[in-house]
């Protein structure tokens, strides 16, 4: 599994958490209300202005600012981190933060979460959505011959594909 180290994940989601409440303008009980929140959060670019007091950390806010989100293909798990293919073809290398992507989606499934640069590397945000579309032989063979070309250039740092 590609886990955030577990002290950078428990300080994500305490702040996520929070930040996903105060845009809800509620108490959030179950995964229903927390993809609403983030929905709300990321339509019209609200991530990019919403006011995050000094509670929150600069790390934490730079990340939701620059997050990426919408549908992605999730590929399978590297070394490197957990494959997701972006709507604009970019590939993105991320380490999930408490339950590994392959315990929530199979491989070569679109799916729509959030993608975020926290602390030197890409994380994906837990909230997982199966679109429940699967990814065909055809498509799958193209994006395996597209990671051969990106895996190497990941295993240098973080940059999107």
């Amino acid at each position: 599994m590609n886990l955030l180290e577990p002290s950078l994940a428990v300080l994500f989601l305490e702040q996520y958490k929070r930040l996903l409440a105060e845009v809800a303008g509620k108490a959030l009980a179950g995964i229903a209300d927390f993809e609403q929140a983030r929905k709300k959060l990321y339509e019209n670019n609200l991530n990019k202005t919403y006011p995050m007091d000094a509670e929150y950390e600069p790390p934490f806010i730079d990340a939701v600012r620059n997050a990426q989100y919408g549908m992605f293909i999730y590929a399978k798990e590297y070394r490197q981190g957990y494959a997701l293919k972006s709507k604009d073809n970019a590939w993105y290398f991320v380490a999930a933060l408490t339950t590994g992507l392959e315990e929530l989606v199979p491989d070569w499934v679109v799916m729509d979460t959030a993608v975020l640069p926290f602390h030197g590397q890409y994380v994906c945000d837990g909230l997982v959505v199966d679109r429940r579309v699967l990814i065909g032989k055809n498509m799958i063979n193209e994006m395996i011959q597209e990671l051969k070309v990106e895996r190497p250039r990941w295993s240098s740092g973080m940059r999107p594909g």
